[in-house]
């Protein structure tokens, strides 16, 4: 005779089963588990971050890590300033985590409000980074 515990573990799999659920991270979507706005890039590692940046910053980098690919895949930085496309790069995308960036010259009239997002090869947008150039 089987169990009640047993019965429930086995409706609950059939459940998962039929519904395309899965347990685990196995089949997880693709997502940005941490992105940033910064100053520098240490290998893959973000320096100087931050929300507000003086006018006469140069350059900044928006850092990504991925999550969930299904590899090959990319994704997209798309930089708007004032709401203006001002770059988009694509990033390619090579492991289910990975880590990426890209990086945007920023003249100094260029203040104000600033947006990154980023998105999925299929346009889905993944996250939205503002900052400020003062």
């Amino acid at each position: 005779m089987i169990s009640k515990p047993s019965v429930l573990c086995i409706t609950m799999g059939l459940v998962l089963a039929l519904s395309g659920a899965s347990i685990g991270t196995a089949g997880a979507a693709l997502a940005v588990e941490k992105a940033v706005i910064a100053t520098g890039m240490e290998g893959l590692v973000p320096t100087g971050k931050g929300t507000t940046f003086p006018a006469a910053i140069g350059k900044l980098y928006c850092f990504s890590k991925v999550v969930g690919a299904e590899p090959p895949t990319r994704i997209k930085h798309v930089w708007y300033y004032k709401g203006r496309r001002m770059a988009e790069i694509t990033l390619s995308i090579k492991h289910a985590s990975h880590r990426t960036y890209s990086s945007k010259r920023i003249m100094p009239a260029w203040k104000g409000e600033w947006r990154v997002d980023i998105l999925a090869e299929n346009g889905t947008l993944l996250r939205i980074l503002e900052f400020t150039v003062r």
